[in-house]
């Protein structure tokens, strides 16, 4: 019984009419752009061209992009943030209810002030500092829906005494532990100036630094607020004062704080030289009154008299201004 055995030219034939067939399909070259995505979770993702395909395979063009059918499917996160979900459900209508004034107008800040031209020197001089200010400061708008504040990022960031005294290997210990707190990796933190006493030269690497957005970040602020500030001694909080006037609030960790993280606390043998960290919690908030409102919604803790910067005057409110900052005898102390 003979088999028949293509040729070797048959076979070319068919491998290059497969070619050719797969270069009308694809509207991109598979030699210059993989029709697979390399990036976690692989999906194929083709680009079809509609007038050459196939009428039984035209139906595949009709199904939606969030079903796991359809070639343009993207694989999204399935859990959403406790910590989101707050927010928009609860949190966002009550500030919304507890900020908003009627007949609100806009607040404007200080800006940069023209010179009158008294002198020839004022001609292409640059502008003055805003009066009682170094810096300008923004207008803050009516408070509506629009403008209803909420947490962007955190930034977190530590220094390690022992990397400048000793070597710049003390640091990585420090580095490894904000990614195991944050799950983000940090970025080196160099030293800006030179300090004598301290023998730190500049442009130094003294710490490490990491900002924190999205779900990673809702993580981050529910477990300090659930697991770590309850179990800190002697911690009453966030000092009222906080705030650097723009809606952003700062404040710090010892170590023995960072140690109740459950990644530190989990592994103590493996962490011998734990720093603190300073933490600062970036929002959209216009004044720092709205910011601590906020964070205090989420179950951050705050005390101490209450600073007000840029915060138009409460009616029927007695104030008393000390070094250009107003306090309210109303707050608690």
């Amino acid at each position: 019984m003979a088999f028949f055995k293509p040729s070797f030219g048959t076979d070319l034939r068919r491998q290059s009419t497969a070619f050719f067939q797969c270069r009308s399909l694809h509207s991109s070259a598979p030699q210059f752009k993989s029709p697979v995505s390399i990036v976690h979770p692989v999906h194929h993702r083709v680009r079809y061209k509609k007038s050459i395909l196939h009428p039984k395979y035209q139906t595949l063009l009709t199904i939606p992009k969030w079903d796991p059918r359809s070639h343009l499917f993207k694989p999204q996160a399935v859990q959403p943030s406790r910590v989101k979900t707050h927010w928009e459900t609860t949190l966002a209508p009550d500030l919304m209810l507890a900020n908003y004034s009627h007949n609100e107008l806009k607040l404007r800040g200080r800006k940069h002030q023209e010179w009158d031209g008294s002198s020839p020197y004022h001609v292409n001089r640059p502008l003055r500092s805003p009066a009682g200010n170094a810096m300008a400061t923004p207008d803050i708008l009516p408070r509506t829906f629009r403008t209803v504040p909420f947490v962007t990022s955190i930034w977190v960031n530590t220094f390690n005494h022992r990397a400048v005294t000793e070597h710049a290997e003390r640091n990585i210990p420090s580095t490894v532990m904000i990614q195991q707190i944050t799950g983000v990796k940090p970025a080196p933190a160099y030293s800006g100036v030179s300090i004598m006493q301290w023998r730190l030269r500049k442009e130094r690497n003294v710490g490490a630094v990491v900002e924190i957005k999205g779900a990673k970040k809702d993580q981050f602020l529910a477990t300090l607020v659930e697991v770590v500030m309850p179990r800190v001694k002697d911690f009453q909080g966030i000092a009222n004062s906080s705030g650097d006037k723009f809606g952003n609030i700062s404040f710090g960790l010892d170590p023995e704080g960072v140690r109740l993280f459950p990644e530190i606390e989990g592994n103590p043998d493996l962490w011998s030289g734990i720093t603190g960290l300073n933490i600062t919690f970036v929002t959209t908030a216009q004044t720092d009154p709205e910011a601590r409102l906020l964070l205090s919604s989420l179950g951050v803790p705050f005390y101490g008299r209450e600073r007000f910067h840029n915060v138009p005057n409460l009616d029927g409110t007695k104030q008393t201004r000390k070094k250009g900052v107003v306090y309210y005898e109303n707050s608690q102390e």
